[in-house]
């Protein structure tokens, strides 16, 4: 019997990486890995379609996809999160329907958005439900040009792209169910090219900043300052919190340390755990962070 395929997609400036998973037991199976870089295809914008050159990467879709797909259509998709924007909103009251909470949340956020409303598309979700009523949200956002751009060139690889999220929430939640991060942390992610810096209370994302960045230390150390700085002002206990951090395996020790002394604190190296997968597609695999925001996604797939 052919199992059902669940496939996983992080699209990268330079990188397309994609996962297919596959119920098993006593452990999901991951089926296989694809990877290739490119360039000279896509120049990441918010506003406007990224893609240049479509019939290439088509191509390189193909490429990475057709081998492992097993003839599924369905793709979860993770993006860069320069492409669209992240914004956590507390409202006064809960909605009454999920249509009526989009209008509430992309009226409120008029002037932030990365294009006019109508050209936006956005989606949010409930992270906390107080009693008196109001609640905490997190909302995605993304242009229109943006994200149609990339379902018709899914649709023209004979896939759909039928889940997307951003790179920094598929990271999160690739190591959210497998290690006990506790009630209030710090997570870190210091990826090739790119900062990621999440501060979490009583398990909700309370502070959320992505930054582009040379992964050298000189770098690294202005930006955790800036970043530190910005969330001490407004979440001060932050200062005192376990940081947890995600390194790519091919950067340089020295980062750490810089992330230490930055902290001032214990930087605790998370374990991808990737031996935990059944089948043999984990050995020799680098736990970057392309790969695993690949299998995150191709989770929350297998979870719908």
């Amino acid at each position: 019997m052919i199992k059902r395929s669940y496939i996983g997609l992080d699209l990268g400036a330079g990188q397309m990486t994609a996962v297919a998973l596959q119920r098993s037991r006593p452990a999901v199976r991951l089926g296989g890995v694809r990877s290739e870089a490119f360039a000279g295809i896509l120049e990441p914008s918010s506003r406007q379609p990224n893609v240049t050159d479509p019939r290439r990467f088509v191509e390189v879709l193909k490429r990475v996809l057709d081998p492992l797909s097993g003839g599924e259509e369905r793709v979860a998709l993770s993006l860069p999160d320069r492409l669209g924007r992240l914004y956590l909103l507390e409202t006064e009251a809960a909605f009454k329907t999920r249509q009526e909470g989009i209008d509430i949340l992309k009226w409120r956020l008029k002037g932030n958005l990365p294009a006019p409303p109508q050209q936006v598309q956005i989606d949010y979700q409930v992270m906390e439900r107080r009693e008196d009523g109001r609640q905490r949200c997190i909302v995605a956002a993304i242009a229109r040009p943006v994200i149609e751009q990339f379902e018709e060139l899914f649709e023209a690889a004979g896939r759909h792209a039928v889940r997307v999220d951003f790179h920094s929430l598929c990271l999160y939640n690739y190591y959210q169910p497998r290690l006990d991060l506790g009630e209030e942390f710090f997570l870190v992610g210091v990826e090739n090219g790119q900062l990621e810096m999440m501060y979490f209370a009583g398990k909700v994302l309370a502070y959320h900043r992505v930054r582009d960045l040379r992964a050298e230390p000189e770098p690294l150390f202005r930006e955790l300052s800036r970043s530190l700085a910005d969330a001490a002002a407004t979440h001060p206990v932050m200062q005192r919190c376990p940081v947890f951090a995600h390194f790519d395996p091919d950067l340089p020790a020295t980062l750490r340390e810089v992330l230490a002394s930055t902290l001032e604190r214990e930087v605790r190296v998370l374990d991808p755990q990737l031996k935990r997968f059944a089948g043999g597609a984990t050995i020799g695999l680098p736990a970057n962070g392309g790969v695993l925001a690949a299998i995150s996604a191709a989770e929350q797939l297998m979870l719908t």
